[in-house]
């Protein structure tokens, strides 16, 4: 395969061109249940795993965004069923994080609206990297620590300004992550946002 280039077909069929242990970083948010099908063509989820796991370097890492829908009343399972699975083939589940939506379609339902995705991190032995996101600390400055209670107030005081201690001001963002989805938002495309109310109905 040549870099820098858009290869459309099946994706295991393309990975089986790739060596092992060459990729650093897949990112892929792939369909599920009942978008798994297209024309009569079915996703076949536990090829793209192992294939996944053989082209994927040592301490390179798998971003696998997946989702449930609800049939019949109860919810698939979808998601935690990969994440067992990826496991099985021999990834490690470095990370769970949740892709919260601020602006999820509104349904009726008997049960809570569905507002979020899982974002699993796999990684392939030790991640060779972390470079995380930081944000600012709202309540930054310093803190004194340390002293002791003395008679004497000004050996106290004296006690205590030796002992100030900084507070850091960033932290590394949690891994609760929120965005605007659906239309005018992240897309114009009415199409798929009539796909993605239809999805959430069934």
């Amino acid at each position: 395969m040549e870099f820098n280039k858009i290869y459309n077909m099946d994706c295991v069929e393309g990975m089986k061109s790739l060596e092992d242990n060459s990729i650093d970083l897949t990112v892929t948010s792939p369909p599920y249940d009942n978008l798994r099908k297209y024309n009569g063509f079915e996703w076949d989820f536990e090829s793209v795993a192992k294939e996944l796991h053989r082209i994927t370097k040592e301490g390179g890492v798998v971003v696998w965004v997946i989702g449930d829908s609800t049939v019949k009343g109860s919810e698939t399972g979808t998601s935690f069923k990969q994440a067992l699975y990826f496991k099985e083939v021999g990834f490690r589940l470095h990370d769970t994080m949740i892709y919260a939506k601020n602006n999820p379609i509104p349904m009726n339902h008997n049960r809570y609206e569905q507002v979020f995705e899982f974002v699993f991190v796999l990684s392939k032995g030790k991640p060779n990297s972390f470079n995380p996101i930081r944000i600012p600390i709202e309540n930054i400055g310093v803190t004194h620590c340390g002293g002791f209670r003395n008679k004497n107030k000004s050996e106290m005081t004296e006690q205590k300004r030796h002992n100030k201690k900084t507070l850091n001001t960033e932290k590394i963002k949690g891994n609760i992550w929120f965005y605007n989805v659906g239309s005018n938002q992240t897309t114009k495309d009415k199409l798929l946002l009539n796909t993605l109310q239809y999805f959430q109905r069934n």
